[in-house]
């Protein structure tokens, strides 16, 4: 009974995390396209000069704290995202970056985003 019951365990924590993946991606990318792709574009190459391109961007793929830190305090010309994004859709905005067109990056959750 306890293999099985470590294995039925397994398969619901593995569907779980299955299941969800998707979902936060597409509300990500959703959230990116409603709030930052009139100034990074939907590429993330941004406009030369103006808006910085996230593909390959160093902070983009370095620590997402420090994604999530551009988003709650804002730089430069970009503002604060503070009152207008909660700490999960900063979380799925930064995750969708952060692993969009060439950047590839670790996760960050919404309680990482909170700790800052």
């Amino acid at each position: 009974m306890g293999r099985t019951l470590c294995i039925l365990i397994a398969f619901s924590l593995l569907s779980a995390c299955a299941a969800a993946e998707p979902v936060v991606g597409m509300n990500g990318e959703r959230l990116f396209l409603d709030n930052c792709a009139e100034c990074h574009q939907v590429d993330g190459r941004g406009v030369a000069n103006v808006y910085p391109a996230l593909d390959g961007n160093e902070t983009v793929a370095g620590s997402g704290a420090d994604v999530a830190l551009v988003l709650i305090i804002g730089r430069g010309e970009m503002p604060s995202f503070r009152g207008a994004l909660n700490s999960a859709e900063m979380a799925a905005v930064i995750n969708y970056v952060r692993n969009a067109w060439s950047n590839r990056g670790e996760p960050i959750s919404a309680a990482e985003i909170d700790a800052l």
